[in-house]
């Protein structure tokens, strides 16, 4: 009977984790659209249901009926196997994800590294992808894919190990449970959650990191050869990645589902009023995401590489060594990450700038201007 109960929880957990992922990015589309449109002081989709909320859903019908070309030097399988290949990320990570007080589809006591592992696939398929196309543009931003997410993974990682150190496990449900009582891991260590977050919108292809896809150099990236549905789920990952990526943040920093009155509705064991906390915070990070995307313009590849190479991977690894001797040598450790965590995120946010902009001046100098 345990046993047929925990098939049935397995099937339920990977169907609510297909439709998550397919909701959430036609959701996201049209989120995302019609919040550009305000911010821009524009129109947004307003013709297909009312406000143009079902917009996606036309969108979705159109690629299905679209042709779906493959070219004739393309590689079959492969060429298949790369759309496919690239939602098993965004489908697994959510297996492990405390939705709410009382469901956890798996609680794995590696949970961390489970996401980081899982994450690594969504790397595979866009090379896979680049590779099979045959196609000079498609391999050119494959590999320029591959360079910025293998690059951005790294600081990220660092991030999460910090989380590990503060809790003392890997497991999801123990992060979420270190952080009850409103005790944010974002709120006493707001510079970790910085260097996570520009890591999670790189490894997302995202603007101000959305050079896989510039359009005036690689005509489309790794996606030029793909049409119909087979580009759409490299389109939908995309947007489904911003809701993965927001949950993982979520859980991560902001407390996950904790929140007031989490046990006011409780129905067969799981309570209702933390899944709506948990999903309230997911989108007001995938509002961040979009207003970064509208607000930051594109940098160049070489300052893409070098911000992750030179800045972000660097001050990870400082940002561990200063964690483990606070928390080694502070007796209230948790005050002193508190000092550390906020006086570091002052510091990057107001010293970036203006170090940067001495560094072009330099740059500038170094390199003549050439005038007709």
């Amino acid at each position: 009977m345990d046993l047929l109960l925990d098939i049935i929880r397995l099937v339920v957990s990977v169907v609510i984790a297909y439709v998550v992922v397919f909701a959430a990015a036609l959701a996201n589309i049209v989120f995302e659209r019609r919040t550009l449109a305000f911010m821009q002081d524009r129109h947004g989709p307003n013709r297909v249901g009312p406000h143009g909320i079902f917009q996606s859903v036309a969108d979705a019908f159109k690629m299905m009926g679209k042709e779906d070309f493959r070219p004739a030097l393309a590689d079959p399988w492969i060429f298949t196997l790369a759309p496919i290949m690239v939602m098993i990320g965004a489908v697994a990570v959510q297996l492990t994800m405390p939705y709410t007080k009382g469901f956890t589809p798996a609680d794995l006591n590696v949970g961390l590294i489970y996401i980081v592992a899982v994450t690594s696939f969504t790397t595979m398929a866009i090379l896979l992808g680049g590779w099979a196309s045959r196609n000079k543009y498609s391999l050119v931003g494959a590999l320029r894919s591959a360079a910025q997410m293998v690059s951005y993974e790294i600081p990220m990682i660092l991030a999460l190990l910090i989380v590990a150190m503060v809790v003392g496990s890997f497991s999801l449900d123990a992060v979420v449970d270190a952080q009850a009582d409103y005790r944010w891991i974002a709120l006493y260590m707001p510079f970790t959650f910085l260097l996570y977050a520009i890591a999670a919108i790189a490894e997302l292809n995202r603007g101000p990191f959305d050079l896989p896809e510039s359009e005036s150099e690689l005509v489309s990236g790794y996606g030029t050869e793909y049409s119909g549905m087979r580009f759409g789920m490299f389109f939908l990952n995309e947007y489904a990645g911003m809701t993965i990526m927001s949950m993982v943040a979520v859980t991560l920093f902001l407390g996950g589902w904790h929140g007031p009155f989490e046990d006011a509705l409780v129905v067969g064991g799981v309570a209702i009023v933390p899944l709506v906390w948990f999903l309230l915070k997911t989108y007001v990070l995938v509002f961040a995401l979009v207003w970064v995307r509208l607000s930051i313009p594109r940098l160049q590849v070489d300052q893409l590489m070098a911000f992750a190479w030179k800045v972000l991977i660097p001050l990870g690894l400082l940002n561990i060594a200063l964690t483990a001797a606070v928390m080694l040598w502070v007796p209230r450790w948790r005050w002193g990450l508190f000092v550390v965590g906020w006086v570091s995120f002052f510091a990057f946010v107001g010293l970036l700038d203006p170090i940067l902009k001495r560094r072009l001046r330099k740059q500038r100098e170094r390199v003549p201007v050439v005038t007709s």
